[in-house]
């Protein structure tokens, strides 16, 4: 064979591997299974700066709380109910890059109130949801508030995700079409907000949830059915996708997906960033198991699970064009 074939061959060989290699490290994995995730449903994983400290999201009894687990070597501690949560429905958690403060969604009344939020959408009554925040470290650490109402307007606002200047994404019901979309609330400075501003690329035609700005905000996770839609008002699917440039007035959106491990039917949801950006966690019900094998553990039960997998948003933006995605 001429050396020439025989280097091309090699090349095909060696892309090959390395397309494989690609897809195992594209393909996601259980957080922490039988702890983190266990047979309740679990999400939305936050890390305080130096990764020690986690707080997340577990559903038991039918309440949401926020539970905080210590990084002890290898291993987490066995959680316990934050200190702030297990009254209400607490939910989704935000750390800032900071470690100052931390802020989550909840349905406990307004201060002065005495009861539990509730509102419409999607047709038909459901929890409600605010944000409020909390201090960690400083003076003031342990003080509970409740975000101003710019931010807090509507009766459902969720998923707070914050940036290293404290710029605030979230997501709330729009008023015109009644399905979700996503919102930027800008820091004055002074621990405080500015302006609200509607994300430019989420009108509000699809239901566009769970934003996870990344701390430079060069770039935003979120969950979506705009590419599986749902009927008569309800959601489809909701599936990960990344917002190069989001604060920009044409954003590059692209779908996430991992070879061999998406399925359309099932949602993925919650994601969040590890504060050195090189690990995506998110939630989804997808099996621990392939069909027709035994269950991965008693995680692996059909409720939402905590995923991981390794994250670049280089691995999502190929090409040369303004516009091309993977």
């Amino acid at each position: 064979m001429p050396t020439r074939l025989v280097l091309m061959a090699a090349a095909l060989a060696l892309g090959a591997l390395l397309s494989r290699a690609a897809a195992a490290t594209l393909r996601p994995r259980i957080f922490a299974p039988g702890l983190i995730s266990s047979e309740a449903p679990d999400i939305a994983p936050a890390f305080v700066v130096g990764g020690g400290l986690l707080f997340f999201s577990r559903r038991v009894d039918g309440r949401w709380s926020v539970l905080r687990s210590d990084r002890r070597g290898k291993r987490w501690s066995m959680p316990v109910i934050a200190s702030f949560s297990g009254s209400w429905d607490d939910l989704e958690a935000a750390v800032a890059p900071s470690g100052r403060y931390l802020v989550f969604a909840s349905d406990r009344p307004a201060p002065g109130g005495k009861t539990r939020l509730t509102t419409h959408y999607y047709g038909q009554n459901q929890l409600g949801g605010a944000l409020w925040r909390i201090e960690l470290k400083g003076a003031a650490a342990g003080v509970l508030s409740r975000l101003p109402d710019s931010i807090n307007a509507g009766g459902s606002v969720w998923t707070p995700s914050i940036a290293a200047d404290d710029d605030l994404a979230f997501m709330r019901t729009d008023v015109g079409t009644g399905r979700f979309r996503l919102f930027l609330a800008r820091s004055d400075g002074r621990s405080g907000y500015g302006s609200v501003l509607p994300l430019p690329f989420s009108t509000g035609s699809a239901n566009d949830v769970d934003p996870a700005v990344d701390p430079a905000e060069r770039f935003l996770i979120f969950s979506s059915d705009r590419a599986t839609p749902g009927h008569d008002g309800a959601p489809g699917p909701e599936h990960l996708f990344i917002a190069l440039s989001p604060l920009s007035a044409h954003p590059v959106v692209c779908p996430l997906r991992f070879p061999g491990w998406s399925d359309p039917k099932v949602s993925e949801v919650e994601p969040r960033l590890s504060p050195d950006g090189e690990r995506l966690y998110f939630a989804s019900r997808h099996p621990d198991h392939l069909p027709g094998a035994p269950a991965g553990g008693s995680w692996d039960d059909g409720n939402a699970n905590i995923w991981v997998v390794h994250f670049s948003p280089k691995l999502w933006r190929t090409g040369t064009g303004p516009r091309t995605c993977r």
